[in-house]
């Protein structure tokens, strides 16, 4: 039953090495391999093994018998499967072709079974929503392993009985299993598909994979978040950086580039652990330095946003800022380009480094790391210096 849609011929794949019983299947024992013929469209034709036989029959050997499925070929940046099936559409039942779909985005919608639990609130997510799909010039296909007349019936019982009703969106009958296995989704011991999501552009290149157990349903949201970003992407030639929604800042590719996009802030915690706090002063030239230490009394913080400890230290800071008035704190970001230099020159190593000057000198040790104790100790021995 393997049909090829992209290479003519009968195709071997890889063995899965599971006995039709469910047993893994003995290194030594006697096998009997199926291969499928092709057919275009898929067809029901029997497994050739010596001749035309009847699936039952071959199920009921008493040899160990192994089917082999085709390797994947779905790849990223590449042509997606092309596949033809039955396929349940608009209640009846009808032939489908990746061809039907060419010039839309396509989004493959693989899930285990028909009369499940988990399979009809995503499916049924997808179809209520297929207008918005639509809208971005998408179509949703779900498909599994079972036939298309499980899927039209599954669609004629009630939703409050677990069944789907009305559906908007096509669902493909897979009972062959390529198509599963074409998209590397198979669980060839079950027989079923896992949860993949397969996004397809309109030149048929395919974009976007996700994978998920079996227990886990997809989200709606994220799937047309990630349709618009590919499109976006193929329209501006911009990239999109996490969690990206339309609206949001892209950046242009290329190291030197995409600078444009870190120096405007766009990856900063919108909380800044290292945020001065209100009785502290930002250092951001040498000037500033020269300023900061020439007060009567000064506590200079260097600090680093990759510093771990840093942020740890930085509330005790601000701390101690409201509890010395008399006490000028300030923060030195040794990233800074305008002062990185300085710190440098300073021989600043070790963050955070604290270090305490009176009227332009450093009157008492440098204190390095996460000690609160040492910091308040060395800003009450700076005190008694005024």
């Amino acid at each position: 039953m393997i049909s090829t849609l992209r290479r003519a011929g009968t195709r071997a794949g890889r063995a899965v090495g599971a006995s039709l019983a469910g047993r893994p299947a003995a290194a030594a024992a006697p096998s009997v391999t199926a291969t499928w013929r092709d057919a275009s469209p898929r067809s029901t034709a029997s497994p050739v093994i010596g001749g035309p036989i009847a699936p039952a029959r071959a199920m009921h050997t008493e040899q160990e018998a192994s089917i082999f499925y085709p390797a994947p070929s779905a790849n990223i940046m590449e042509p997606a499967p092309g596949f033809k099936a039955k396929a349940v559409v608009d209640g009846d039942i009808v032939d489908v072709s990746t061809d039907d779909y060419k010039g839309k985005w396509v989004v493959l919608l693989f899930y285990p079974k028909d009369w499940t639990f988990v399979c009809p609130t995503e499916i049924i997510a997808f179809s209520d929503r297929h207008s918005e799909f639509e809208a971005l010039g998408a179509q949703v296909l779900g498909i599994s392993t079972d036939t298309e007349d499980s899927h039209l019936a599954w669609t004629r019982h009630p939703r409050k009985r677990g069944g789907l009703g009305h559906m908007r969106i096509p669902l493909v009958a897979d009972p062959t299993k390529e198509i599963s296995a074409d998209y590397g989704v198979l669980i060839p011991s079950l027989g079923i598909a896992l949860r993949g999501l397969f996004i397809i552009n309109p030149e048929g290149i395919l974009e976007q994979v996700t994978i998920n157990n079996l227990g886990i349903g997809r989200d709606v949201d994220e799937t047309l978040r990630l349709i618009q970003a590919h499109q976006f992407l193929a329209k501006h030639g911009e990239v999109c950086p996490a969690g990206w929604k339309p609206g949001d800042k892209t950046m242009k590719p290329g190291l030197d580039a995409s600078m444009e996009y870190f120096s405007s802030g766009a990856t900063e915690s919108e909380e800044d652990p290292l945020e001065a706090g209100d009785k502290m002063v930002v250092i951001n030239s040498p000037n500033d330095f020269k300023d900061v230490t020439s007060e009567a009394l000064a506590v200079v913080d260097f600090v680093a946003p990759h510093c771990g400890k840093c942020r740890q230290m930085m509330p005790f800071v601000k701390e101690l800022s409201e509890e010395f008035p008399e006490v000028t704190f300030a923060k030195f970001d040794t990233t800074e380009e305008a002062i990185s230099e300085l710190s440098t020159d300073l021989g600043v190593e070790a963050l955070p480094a604290f270090r305490f000057y009176r009227k332009g000198e450093e009157v008492v040790e440098p204190v390095m790391g996460y000690k609160k104790k040492k910091l308040r100790a060395a800003v009450e021995e700076l005190q008694k210096k005024a």
